[in-house]
């Protein structure tokens, strides 16, 4: 469900196969305690409970094929968010496959001082490190009068689309990742989290 710096929004991007919103590069922990000190970035189904609630529950009348959640510590993963002194974040996400090459990605993040700029920044960056991505458009939409940070590519010459914004309480930055969907799939994705 979540990768990586580069694999964040790689896994995003490329979303066959990872669930995405950011975690980690190497391969998952089998098990790991969410309530220890961060010292290895992982994540599990169930990891943290309470931020998997916050990912919608349904999109296309559906729930997720996949749901977990995890945390990322390390500079590698944290990547430009390290830069703003993030030092730990947690995640939650939900991958609703839409055929072999493509789906939508609901996810939710949290993090001290954690905001929907930085994570934004964040994913711009790591496409920015690809070789397979182009025509990067990052924008600044206002979501349910919030403001918002969107980037349109291309990866592997397939559309991806990634939107970040402030959750209602401001507590969390609720993401959507679409890869090879329409506008349409984005816009039901957004509207799944109630903006």
């Amino acid at each position: 469900m979540i990768r990586s710096r580069p694999s964040i929004a790689l896994a995003a991007f490329l979303l066959v196969g990872a669930f995405l919103p950011g975690a980690c590069t190497a391969a998952p922990p089998v098990s790991f305690d969410p309530a220890a000190p961060c010292t290895v970035d992982a994540r599990l189904p169930g990891a943290y409970p309470a931020l998997e609630a916050l990912v919608p529950a349904r999109l296309f009348g559906a729930p997720p094929d996949r749901l977990d959640s995890g945390r990322n510590c390390s500079t590698t993963n944290l990547g430009t968010l390290a830069g703003h002194g993030v030092t730990e974040v947690h995640f939650a996400g939900g991958l609703w496959e839409r055929s072999k090459t493509s789906g939508v990605t609901l996810a939710v993040f949290a993090g001290d001082g954690l905001t929907a700029e930085w994570m934004g920044e964040w994913y711009e960056a790591s496409a920015r490190l690809s070789s397979k991505t182009a025509g990067l458009r990052p924008t600044r939409p206002i979501i349910a009068g919030r403001q918002g940070y969107r980037l349109d590519l291309l990866a592997s010459e397939a559309p991806q689309t990634v939107i970040c914004w402030p959750s209602a309480d401001g507590r969390t930055v609720d993401v959507v990742i679409g890869a090879g969907v329409p506008e349409s799939d984005i816009a039901a994705a957004v509207a799944a989290f109630g903006a």
